[in-house]
Order: C-alpha cells, then structure tokens, then sequence
C-alpha cells in the first residue's frame, strides 16, 4: 500500500528534492512512496527491459528504454501530478537533454513515446483508470497495461481529437501484441504475463 510521505507541498518542492533511492509519486500534493514490487512484478520490468534494449538494438533504434521516471500530470485547477511508470521508452537525444536534471521526470510538454505499467494486485484501478486518464492528459502516445491478476495485456493509443486513450487490443495467452510504435515487435501477452 502506498505511504504518505509529507503534508501537502508544491510540485516545484517535489522537483528540487534531492533523489534518495525511494520511488515515489507527487499526487494531488502529495508525496506518496510506493510500495516494493511483488517478485511477479519485478520479473517482468525486467523482461520488459531486456526485450526492449534487444528490439531497440536490432532495428537501430533512437531510443532508450528506463525505469523509475516520472511523467508530469498537467492539471488546471490543482497542482500537476508526477506518475512513475514501471517501465518507458524515449528518444535518445530526448533523454540526454533531461541530464541536467535533479530529479528524473518527463515535464509537461516532453513526455516518452511509451509508458508501461504492471498492474499492482492490490489496487488495479490505479493502474487500469486512474493512470490510464492521467497519461492520456500528459499526452503520452501509447500507454500498455500488463495486468498478471486479470490475465491481459492491454495496449492504448492516444486519440489527439479526444486526448483519450483508444484501444489497439487486448491481448491473452499467446496473442501476438500489436504496437503502433513498435510495429516489428514480436512477444506474447504469455511470455509478458509470466516471463521466464
């Protein structure tokens, strides 16, 4: 279960605080740390990470694939939020121009390509609605879903006129995935839901 780490505070507080190794999420002015991942869940970021780096290496990609990054929220009438997806994929130069700094977060305005989240068994809402809608408001192009307690993965693309997520497919077993952004991806909804 997330901790609440502070009283309300302001996101540009949250941006200079000095990274102390704790993942954490600025949610309606909020400090939240996030609970540890589940052994499940850790296998699969990291699968997620091997099949990116090799995908990215094969097709000469410029991109970069990382985790424990945050994404800005934009909000007009509160604070923005800053999420911290398990896994995204940005441009390479995109990443270097971040460097400088102090804290690891995609601002509003220069969010990654792809965000991936492993949804937690003990609150998929937060993964499956809440982030869902959130992501779609920072205008990230492609959100995927890899739900273990339900048995999907499930790949969203951002629809501009709606500025909400569309769904390209909801994936099981040994379906194929579909990526828009990573059209020659070949892996299973299986081997994403239970790597080995």
């Amino acid at each position: 279960m997330p901790e609440l780490l502070t009283k309300t505070t302001k996101l540009t507080e949250y941006l200079l605080l000095p990274y102390d190794g704790k993942k954490t999420e600025f949610v309606n002015g909020q400090i939240i740390q996030m609970a540890e991942p589940s052994p499940l869940h850790a296998d699969i970021i990291d699968f997620l990470i091997v099949l990116f780096k090799a995908h990215i290496a094969e097709y000469e990609l410029n991109q970069v694939v990382r985790t424990g990054v945050g994404i800005e929220i934009p909000w007009i009438e509160r604070d923005n939020n800053v999420r911290d997806p398990d896994v995204v994929v940005c441009d390479r130069d995109q990443w270097r121009a971040m460097r400088h700094l102090t804290k690891a977060i995609f601002c509003e305005g220069n969010q990654p390509g792809l965000a991936i989240e492993v949804a937690s068994p003990r609150d998929t809402s937060r993964d499956t609605v809440d982030k869902r809608l959130e992501y779609a408001r920072a205008e990230v192009p492609e959100y995927w879903i890899i739900n273990p307690v339900n048995g999907y993965v499930l790949i969203l693309t951002l629809d501009e006129a709606t500025n909400a997520y569309q769904e390209v497919g909801e994936y099981r077993g040994q379906e194929l995935i579909q990526s828009v952004l990573f059209p020659n991806l070949k892996v299973t909804a299986a081997e994403m839901l239970d790597p080995e």
